[in-house]
């Protein structure tokens, strides 16, 4: 190798020490968020998590009693129209029988986050004595959501059962021609590729295999090609480790939904996972290249 390459090599080395260097920090500032009709909640403690790549906001939210009606309570995951946002449960841990939806919490019951670069929020529940942190944070170097759920230090009561639901919507939500919403039928394309295997719409349930850690949910139909989005957003990504996950179910249909389904293992110490969707329509084309071509952003 000759003086010019060398010279070459190196400065190339040493721009990408620099570029790796200067990611602005992660923002995540606790406060209390706006959610459409304000009046009738109880709670709406969160952040936006932020990086200069992408941004979430992660919301604690408990209605109030109205009309006879008990409280319910869900974590709001937003970060664009569809996929992982606030018109389905996005996320849902329920406990030892005990839906989350059913817990009552309170504004303190969310704080900030740091570890690190790392930033974010911590989220405490509590299930009749059985108690959860559940952290959602960002790297400066990556555009995904990261999150953990472990069981608090001064949890009283033992886990016996713990059930993950992760929904999403791929892509948009069809409408007729009256913009009435289809919440399910040929109109969609739905499916839900893996890193190992891709599952189909089907009306049946499909077994989680143990080798699924990477999930795409998507529309081949709304392929998010479009750049006015007449063609939906394209997909959303989930990552999950499956060390702490005894067996799980998936649900790929042509509906407007779908979801996976996660067993954890009442010893597990922490479940691990990670959420990715922008708020720009992409292709399902684009996103596979980009997944590729940013593979440590997208690692754990």
């Amino acid at each position: 190798m000759n003086l010019k390459h060398i010279t070459v090599a190196a400065l190339t080395l040493l721009s990408g020490a620099v570029f790796a260097q200067n990611y602005a920090p992660v923002r995540a500032d606790v406060r209390q968020m706006h959610i459409y009709q304000p009046n009738t909640w109880a709670v709406r403690q969160g952040a936006k998590i932020s990086n200069q790549l992408n941004s979430y906001e992660v919301i604690l939210a408990m209605t109030k009693p109205m009309n006879n009606k008990p409280t319910q309570m869900w974590i709001r995951i937003w970060a664009g129209d569809f996929g992982f946002c606030p018109l389905t449960r996005s996320f849902k841990l329920d406990v030892n029988g005990i839906g989350m939806e059913k817990l009552n919490v309170k504004t303190s019951d969310v704080q900030p986050w740091k570890e690190g670069k790392n930033a974010g929020i911590k989220i405490a529940l509590n299930y009749d004595g059985c108690k959860f942190d559940v952290i959602f944070y960002m790297r400066p170097d990556s555009p995904v959501l990261w999150g953990m759920i472990r069981p608090s230090a001064n949890t009283l009561e033992d886990i016996k059962t713990a059930v993950m639901t992760f929904t999403c919507i791929p892509s948009t939500l069809a409408r007729n021609a009256k913009k009435v919403p289809i919440w399910g039928g040929p109109e969609y394309g739905r499916e839900i590729v893996t890193n190992a295997r891709t599952y189909p719409a089907s009306a049946r349930v499909y077994p989680l295999a143990k080798d699924d850690v990477s999930f795409i949910f998507r529309d081949t139909k709304f392929d998010g090609s479009a750049k006015d989005k007449s063609k939906g957003v394209g997909p959303v990504w989930l990552q999950i480790d499956q060390t702490s996950v005894v067996n799980g179910k998936i649900r790929s249909t042509n509906e407007w939904t779908n979801w996976i389904q996660l067993n954890l293992n009442p010893a597990m110490k922490e479940f691990k996972f990670g959420m990715w969707q922008q708020q720009m329509p992409i292709s399902n084309a684009d996103f596979d290249k980009k997944l590729k071509a940013e593979k440590a952003a997208f690692t754990r």
